[in-house]
């Protein structure tokens, strides 16, 4: 996951089966390649669970609460974090019915409905400030009266800083607002914890998936049904692939979840725009190096997620046999 982003991955043996002839697949520049692609299986994927830990901070209720992150020196993934040039948009999210506890559920496996909210107000704080007050959020642009909503009949209230101009972005850091009738706090800062994001992966238990070194590297995930956390797979929701190579053991990896992407020797990713399938030659490094192929050595993982969902956690993820 970068900023908020989490991958993880890998273990055991055996081969996935290719499908049951030649079609034509979409790559990702959109040019239509005949080839025989390999169909992914539920039996190939991960397993994970996690939950988030996300602070609580208990404050007055209808009142102009001050908050603050200058402290703010570490992510939610325990990464180093500028809390100026690291957090450059603050969202305000209210949820009339839900406690933070079912929030916090509900981010992690994606089961939140635009129904569980009731508005979102943001706050672009100008450079180099560390701070805003709840008078200053506002709806695109709009001024809106956070402070008269904000009460604890109003329901709960979760903080969520970007490093984008955009709040809506990927999270750098979450909390939680709590107006508390009798509390008179009104200031409120940001301390950074690394035990925010907490994952327990599974490598035992996957079958490895037989991809050739040279390629063609079709994949095809229309058949999976489940994901990485027993949840139901909506194949159409994937939307970018992750490839990965690394000088441990899958075991290695696995024990360094939260750090899958930064600690890969090679990482190559491919932005798809529909489709259950794609062809990993066009996948790219961030410097735009172009995927080459499978090696023997370390682990080579293949991970597909929906990067638009509030957990981009892949949804399916495997670790590569090189044949």
């Amino acid at each position: 996951m970068s900023s908020a982003r989490t991958v993880a991955q890998t273990a055991a043996l055996l081969a996935l089966s290719a499908c049951s002839g030649c079609h034509p697949y979409a790559t990702d520049s959109g040019t239509d390649t005949a080839g025989e692609c390999t169909m992914l299986s539920n039996e190939e994927n991960y397993s994970w669970t996690g939950n988030l830990n996300i602070p609580k901070y208990v404050t007055a209720e209808y009142t102009d609460v001050h908050v603050t992150w200058p402290d703010l020196t570490s992510d939610l993934l325990c990464h180093d974090l500028d809390p100026i040039t690291g957090v450059t948009s603050v969202g305000l999210t209210r949820f009339p019915f839900l406690s933070t506890d079912e929030i916090a559920t509900g981010l992690t496996d994606n089961s939140l409905k635009q129904k569980d909210t009731n508005g979102f107000v943001s706050c672009i704080p100008d450079d180099p400030r560390t701070d805003c007050y709840l008078s200053e959020f506002n709806f695109a642009g709009t001024a809106y009266d956070t402070v008269g909503v904000y009460g604890q009949a109003g329901g709960s209230f979760l903080l969520s800083f970007s490093g984008s101009t955009d709040p809506s972005g990927d999270a750098v850091w979450l909390g939680f607002l709590v107006p508390t009738p009798g509390s008179e706090v009104t200031e409120v800062a940001m301390t950074p914890t690394c035990d925010v994001a907490a994952y327990d992966v599974s490598l035992s238990d996957l079958q490895h998936t037989a991809l050739t070194k040279a390629g063609p590297w079709c994949i095809d995930w229309s058949a999976l049904t489940t994901t990485g956390n027993q949840e139901p797979m909506i194949p159409s929701k994937i939307d970018e692939i992750l490839i990965g190579h690394y000088d441990k053991t899958p075991e290695e990896v696995a024990a360094q979840f939260l750090d899958i992407e930064v600690m890969a020797q090679d990482l190559f990713t491919l932005e798809l725009t529909g489709g259950t399938d794609a062809d990993l030659g066009n996948a790219v490094s961030a410097d735009g190096a172009a995927f080459t192929g499978f090696t023997d050595d370390g682990t080579w993982i293949v991970g597909l997620r929906c990067t638009s969902c509030t957990n981009p956690v892949p949804m399916f993820l495997t670790v590569v046999d090189p044949t």
